[in-house]
């Protein structure tokens, strides 16, 4: 079976992480500040905080750029859940806008007209790696005075006109989960130009604590702090990035010359001057005679991992139908998620489906892959 994601774990993180363990210093410390200034001349920012994971590092953010309960913060509802959970934990509220049927991320389009009063933030999300309409979406934030916090957990490398995503934004996450493109099992950084938010953040994530450390606090904080063993591995797998990133987009490449030859298929469109990072390579099914599961089965069949990513859009799951019985629900007004219609995001979730893509992925296979494709369509 090749698997829908296979981590890279060589010798070079296994020496790494033991490096940690032989000196005895395994908290937060001296490797994840040097983790930290890697990271930073990667995406091109001054600024990077690690954190525990991906979900922590949209917390911490947000908490950063002081979103308060009852503020609105507008972003994608194809996503995963911790996107619009993150908002809901600190007592916002997540306004979903529908996404673009091609790019598959949030409209820019459309988010004018879900802006009010309350509005404070935009998160846009980089949705398999494939980047945002960052431009686009800057413009709207500096005309209507928001923030705007990018999702990046699936996009590390990704890039628009040479520029890193993670760079555009007030601030931005990403999360190093073990099916990322950089993975350290379980992790998160926050990214961001702001010495402000970054200092915030800092804090946030750390019981509160001050530029100085020790046992001086200066506001309510968490313990979102990453272990260094855990950024050993980072650093390995920032190395790394750029050749995983090369091997992922000719995956795609390849992938996508007989998927658009196919008629009931649409691959997910890189608009110009972007270039994905294809965490994810899932292409839309529009067919009469089969449907999204016969798919999947038949992939299996050939030995083929596959599956649907986010089935449910964050508006039609139980968590947001029943949002009524949140802590936070009262005291802060949630709309009625159920009444909510996003038809582009309701498609696509019901009709994508995920096929293996990784940079682990060997020619054989990938030949594998390509004669599924053409067996099960053509």
């Amino acid at each position: 079976m090749i698997y829908v994601a296979k981590p890279i774990v060589e010798s070079e993180e296994i020496q790494a992480v033991k490096e940690v363990l032989k000196s005895g210093m395994l908290a937060e410390g001296k490797v994840s500040r040097e983790f930290e200034k890697k990271y930073s001349e990667y995406i091109g920012v001054k600024y990077s905080t690690v954190t525990s994971n991906g979900t922590t590092a949209l917390h911490t953010a947000l908490e950063a750029m002081n979103i308060q309960p009852g503020d609105e913060v507008i972003t994608s509802p194809f996503t995963f859940i911790a996107s619009a959970n993150t908002i809901a934990m600190i007592g916002a509220i997540p306004i979903f806008v529908d996404i673009d049927p091609f790019t598959y991320n949030i409209d820019p389009e459309l988010i004018e007209a879900a802006i009010t009063p309350k509005t404070k933030a935009i998160m846009p999300v980089h949705i398999f790696g494939m980047p945002a309409d960052m431009k686009q979406i800057m413009e709207i934030a500096e005309k209507h005075d928001l923030l705007v916090l990018e999702d990046a957990c699936q996009a590390h490398g990704a890039e628009i006109g040479g520029r890193k995503v993670g760079s555009f934004g007030d601030a931005a996450a990403f999360s190093f989960y073990a099916t990322k493109n950089m993975m350290t099992g379980e992790g998160g950084m926050i990214t961001t130009n702001n010495e402000e938010l970054y200092d915030n953040a800092t804090m946030v994530k750390n019981h509160g604590r001050g530029k100085k450390g020790g046992y001086s606090h200066f506001q309510i904080g968490y313990n979102f702090r990453m272990l260094d063993i855990v950024s050993a591995l980072g650093i390995v797998q920032l190395e790394r990035l750029p050749d995983v990133i090369r091997a992922q987009r000719k995956n795609a490449e390849e992938f996508s010359k007989v998927v658009n030859e196919i008629d009931v298929l649409t691959p997910q469109k890189e608009l110009d001057g972007m270039k994905s990072a294809y965490h994810v390579y899932a292409p839309v099914l529009d067919s009469d005679y089969l449907t999204r599961d016969d798919v999947i089965d038949k992939f299996r069949n050939h030995d083929i991992g596959a599956r649907s990513v986010y089935t449910l859009p964050c508006h039609k799951q139980d968590t947001y139908l029943n949002i009524s019985s949140w802590r936070w629900a009262k005291f802060v007004d949630y709309p009625d998620y159920s009444k909510l219609q996003l038809p582009n995001s309701e498609r696509i979730g019901n009709q994508h489906f995920q096929i293996p893509s990784h940079a682990s992925i060997n020619e054989d296979e990938r030949k594998q892959i390509l004669t599924a494709i053409q067996d099960i369509f053509c």
